[in-house]
């Protein structure tokens, strides 16, 4: 049976996923992140893992085509040591891209419209006809404002204030040291400076959980999220002559799993875009490199 594959490498984990060519899923594979900014060596060995669980039970020589969409691939200075390792370890075409493209495909079936993805890291991308644009997709450094990195990171900057000013410590600053098993404030510089994106975005439901429980300063991080978001994406709007209603699709954990992000997100969209058509479905973003895929074969 010929297939494709798609691998869908972010900054958390990595999920590469079989299709046959009526894009029925045959098998699939997931390990840690894919972002070959974090640590390229790892993030390749991550890749090749999860390809490699996706091809336990089907015939490498039936596979047509690789598709993989990786985070924070338009970054990369050379890209020769990923697509050397690919070649030798399956010898079939393949094509690698940011994987905001494979998301975008995935959720609007390649018409036209926007995604916008707030997981461990955040971007806005856009299709009309045949262009294609971006913003966001900065990275932790440079951007990435409203995503789980962020909102974490916003969090971990009201505890220094309180720090410096000596205030007494918030409930959300409790909360956080007790899930990071620390005494003092002090200590999560340690933390920060040594840890991963996605060690740092695990607080997360911490100041999620605080928000539920009335927790001003934990709503205001998570409203503003979702504000950042909403500007990213009528950034996106403005630069494609698109019409009022068109399609905005959101995906990642941060917009599709929190209501405070997704409500502020929601709000600010329809001021700006009353007759936007929101999408809101679960769907893999190796579906996205199906589609892409197929157009190859």
């Amino acid at each position: 049976m010929k297939y494709l594959i798609g691998v869908d490498g972010g900054g958390t984990k990595t999920e590469a996923a079989a299709y046959d060519l009526e894009g029925n899923l045959l098998n699939k594979g997931v390990s840690g992140y894919g972002n070959l900014l974090i640590d390229e060596g790892q993030a390749t060995a991550n890749i090749h893992m999860a390809i490699e669980q996706c091809l336990e039970s089907l015939d490498l020589k039936d596979c047509l085509y690789l598709y993989l969409g990786l985070a924070g691939y338009g970054g990369v200075a050379d890209t020769r040591a990923i697509e050397d390792s690919l070649l030798h370890a399956y010898g079939v075409p393949f094509t690698i891209v940011n994987d905001a493209w494979i998301a975008h495909a995935a959720l609007l079936k390649g018409e036209d419209g926007i995604l916008t993805i707030s997981g461990t890291g955040s971007v806005s991308i856009a299709k009309k006809d045949e262009k294609l644009i971006m913003t966001g997709g900065w990275g932790h450094l440079l951007g990435d404002q409203g995503s789980g990195y962020w909102i974490a990171l916003e969090a971990f900057k009201r505890m220094t204030v309180e720090a410096d000013l000596q205030q007494a410590r918030s409930p959300l600053t409790t909360k956080i040291l007790s899930r990071l098993e620390l005494k003092e404030i002090a200590d999560i510089k340690k933390f920060i400076y040594t840890s991963s994106k996605g060690d740092i975005a695990s607080v997360v439901p911490v100041i999620v959980e605080q928000a539920d429980e009335g927790d001003e300063s934990a709503r205001t991080i998570l409203k503003e999220a979702g504000w950042h978001l909403a500007e990213m994406t009528l950034a996106a709007y403005r630069q494609l002559p698109f019409p009022s209603s068109l399609p905005i699709a959101v995906k990642g954990s941060i917009l599709t799993k929190i209501p405070f992000v997704q409500a502020a997100f929601t709000d600010k969209i329809k001021e700006t875009l009353p007759n936007a058509q929101l999408i809101l479905e679960d769907v893999s973003s190796t579906v996205g490199c199906y589609y892409l895929a197929k157009k190859k074969v």
